[in-house]
């Protein structure tokens, strides 16, 4: 099991809209807003899905990009 976090940048008309779209993931907690510009996100996964679960929340619409941090 692979355990990240994650700074999800987004455009600020979608923030909302991102967080709980991710809120909605299995295996994805979130813990609020950072400077009203980043989804701050715990994700959890077999390690060989991690990538792919991180690609899912790149194509939300108004994500300009993710920042992991193991």
């Amino acid at each position: 099991m692979a355990i990240a976090g994650l700074l999800v940048h987004t455009l600020g008309e979608h923030l909302e809209g991102v967080e709980k779209q991710i809120k909605g993931m299995p295996e994805m907690t979130t813990y609020g807003i950072h400077q009203e510009q980043y989804v701050v996100v715990v994700a959890e996964a077999p390690s060989d899905q991690m990538e792919e679960r991180v690609d899912v929340i790149k194509a939300i619409e108004g994500v300009l990009t993710i920042y992991t941090t193991y």
